[in-house]
């Protein structure tokens, strides 16, 4: 026998994020809580109104994401190192929900130190496999717009944080088809850094522990050089 579960893929989802903030980030009472709660009941609202998915019929949709993401890197700042991946997976649930409903992820920067913490949290392959496929979707959303980005300058710009941070999740899963979808991209939205990057990672990889076919990966890009 099977419950009856009210609700699609998508509304459970952001219901589930509701009740884990609740559960976790309300009861310790962080500045911005109470505001970035409300616009997460936004989200639930908007979801159980017209559905888990597709194009919201708003125009205001982008706008109560923005609010919403920028609340949360708000919360992020004055949360402590217990509730710092909490806040992380609920600044990810809020940008799957945006995804979910094609709208514009912005601003991006939270969902990329999001991402980063997160990843940096995996243990398992599964874990890590599953962070590399969420920031393969930020990746896509967000390409039409920072891709042009010409303040190649700043290392901290999102469209490079993204990229590299894909390319070290890559590297952690050992997944050989998990390097090379990585590495392309890195090489196509930054070709003018993928070798100094190769060959930073190479150092780090010839350290007792890393899998040979690692190494090789590594070895082929730097053989290989620039493309195209």
């Amino acid at each position: 026998m099977q419950p009856i579960v009210f609700g699609d893929e998508g509304q459970l989802a952001t219901a589930a994020m509701l009740r884990r903030f609740a559960a976790e980030i309300r009861p310790a009472g962080l500045p911005h809580a109470a505001e970035a709660e409300r616009w997460l009941r936004t989200l639930d609202s908007l979801d159980r109104h017209y559905g888990g998915a597709g194009a919201l019929p708003l125009e205001d949709a982008a706008d109560v994401l923005a609010a919403t993401l920028s609340a949360l890197a708000r919360m992020a700042q004055d949360a402590p190192p217990t509730l710092q991946l909490a806040v992380a997976d609920i600044t990810l649930g809020a940008a799957i929900w945006a995804l979910r409903h094609d709208i514009a992820l912005e601003p991006v920067e939270p969902v990329v130190n999001a991402l980063a913490q997160r990843a940096n949290a995996a243990r398992t392959p599964q874990e890590l496999a599953a962070v590399f496929g969420l920031m393969q979707g930020v990746i896509a959303s967000v390409s039409p717009r920072l891709a042009p980005d010409l303040e190649r300058s700043n290392p901290e710009r999102p469209w490079r944080l993204l990229h590299a941070n894909l390319a070290i999740t890559a590297i952690r899963t050992e997944d050989p088809k998990m390097m090379e979808f990585a590495f392309d991209a890195l090489q196509e939205a930054l070709p003018d850094e993928a070798a100094t990057f190769f060959g930073q990672a190479l150092a780090l990889a010839l350290a007792p522990g890393i899998a040979p076919g690692v190494r090789a990966a590594l070895e082929r890009r730097i053989v290989a050089g620039p493309r195209g």
